[in-house]
């Protein structure tokens, strides 16, 4: 699949952004994230594309020393494990959640994030273009990953399996890269989709290896089709495995309510919440900050590990840390939505360093993902826990009509939050939902959900400044993230972009 191939060479091709702003003179306000390669000349980078285009597809050729490649998977249920373990490393959601945060409310972008040394700055400032890496990552990875998926699940079935444990765990890892599919699809569809209505059009959803197939979109209502059939499948042998490193059962119903939550399917966003959060209660008073730093896993459902070795770690998208360059610090009005004497999720999420305003910082920076001395910037990243269930049951109760249902669920949430916490009554529907939307952005900052909560909710990203405020709305272009550039020009089916790109 041509997509595939892009996706796959498309480490070689990150000079190209460069080159099409400079042709193109996007906007004159864009100022280029440069590395040590891409301080190459214009004339120097048009001359070099081709070439690296090329030496990146003979390198497609290549086995890698550290992987399981081929017909050498399918000998054994130990070398497809060790290929399903490959497929969580390749894994990388923080490019999604990098979007989640950064494009909405919850940051304020740092005093030094700016020139060669920035990051992610036209993503904040609502200028990037559909050929900048941060919009084409997510596309990359997650269709990398699925194809991943699909190669290992075309073979699995020539696995000898030779008791009935052995057949049993065969069923188990088919589960898994099941599921990974369907959520991999259904991230790119959050990210992607033109909007989250039925017949608005989402993206190609790819069940197999054909490197020549060029698929178009199909609409919400398709596509969601085809992933139900893949959690189902998933889910005729998945299990109560306890290790939350894996795509089990409890997992996957997390996925089931997510997807309830989006497609407006209330019912099944309450049966499927009550599935995750009666095997994993929420967190304690206590337990809940060592969350953040690896201590405990209460309430997690689901998370990546993360070593010295990943790409990617969760911190990264918030501050470099060789550089000691604050990329994004909270937004001040995330900061102020909270009880900060009592609100336990204050002093977890959040760190206040003076030394920072001395350097020319702004002081408040985020913690969640700070890691520790050794491994700064690294921590697991936590892709379910169970708070988000109380917070889509309250949502759907809420929209059901069951007020009092959303009440207690909002209510039982913000009881494991702050301390000496006395339950609220709500004067009516409008004045519970506001209550619920608010609790998302202070349970859920900076894990990837405040912009995709805006969006289906129809809401403005607004963001209070010195002056007054900056607004991105429904009616903008960049309220709207584009399908890639890359892939628009190598697959022609892929069209109609999202609004007006």
């Amino acid at each position: 699949m041509q997509m595939i191939l892009l996706s796959m060479s498309i480490q070689c091709l990150e000079l190209l952004p460069v080159v099409f702003r400079l042709l193109f003179n996007y906007q004159s306000k864009i100022i280029m994230k440069l590395n040590s390669i891409k301080k190459l000349s214009v004339v120097l980078c048009l001359a070099a594309c081709p070439i690296l285009y090329t030496s990146c597809n003979k390198m497609l050729d290549l086995k890698p020393k550290d992987q399981v490649d081929g017909e050498d998977i399918f000998q054994s249920l130990s070398t497809v494990n060790r290929a399903v373990l490959g497929v969580y490393a390749s894994w990388v959601p923080e490019y999604t959640l990098r979007i989640g945060s950064v494009v909405a409310d919850e940051c304020a972008i740092g005093l030094k994030n700016a020139g060669v040394n920035g990051d992610a700055q036209h993503l904040y400032r609502w200028s990037f273009t559909s050929f900048d890496p941060e919009i084409l990552n997510p596309w990359t990875n997650g269709y990398q990953v699925i194809n991943q998926v699909n190669r290992i699940l075309e073979g699995l079935p020539k696995v000898p399996a030779n008791s009935a444990d052995e057949a049993a765990e065969k069923l188990k890892l088919e589960s898994e890269l099941l599921a990974i599919r369907a959520y991999e699809h259904f991230e790119l569809y959050r990210l992607y989709a033109s909007s989250y209505k039925s017949d608005a059009l989402a993206v190609p959803y790819v069940t197999n290896n054909d490197v020549d197939a060029k698929p178009s979109r199909p609409t919400a209502a398709e596509f969601f089709s085809k992933l139900e059939l893949d959690l189902n499948a998933a889910l005729e042998n998945s299990n109560d495995d306890i290790d939350i490193t894996r795509m089990n059962r409890i997992a996957m119903n997390a996925l089931q309510a997510r997807i309830a939550l989006y497609t407006g399917n209330w019912n099944d966003a309450v049966k499927y919440a009550d599935k995750v959060i009666a095997a994993r209660p929420l967190a304690t008073i206590n337990e809940f900050a060592d969350i953040w730093k690896d201590k405990n896993n209460a309430e997690v459902v689901f998370k990546l590990k993360r070593t010295n070795q990943s790409t990617i770690r969760p911190g990264d998208i918030w501050k470099n840390a060789a550089l000691g360059i604050v990329y994004f610090a909270p937004s001040q009005q995330l900061l102020d939505s909270y009880d900060q004497d009592n609100d336990i999720r204050y002093d977890a999420y959040f760190d206040h360093d003076p030394s920072l305003e001395e350097e020319g910082q702004l002081p408040d920076v985020i913690a969640k993902y700070a890691g520790e001395e050794g491994a700064e910037n690294r921590n697991d990243i936590k892709i379910f826990r169970t708070s988000e269930m109380y917070l889509i049951r309250a949502e759907a109760y809420a929209n059901l009509g069951s007020e009092q249902l959303a009440a207690d669920q909002l209510n039982a949430l913000r009881a494991s939050r702050i301390e000496d916490y006395e339950p609220v009554e709500f004067e009516g529907a409008a004045d519970l939902k506001a209550a619920i939307m608010e609790e998302r952005l202070k349970e859920l900052p900076f894990e990837g959900h405040r912009f995709f909560d805006l969006k289906r909710w129809g809401k403005s990203v607004v963001r209070k400044t010195i002056t007054g405020q900056d607004v991105l709305s429904p009616a903008d272009l960049y309220y709207y993230i584009p399908i890639p550039q890359a892939e628009v020009l190598s697959n022609p089916n892929i069209r109609p972009n999202n609004s007006s790109w």
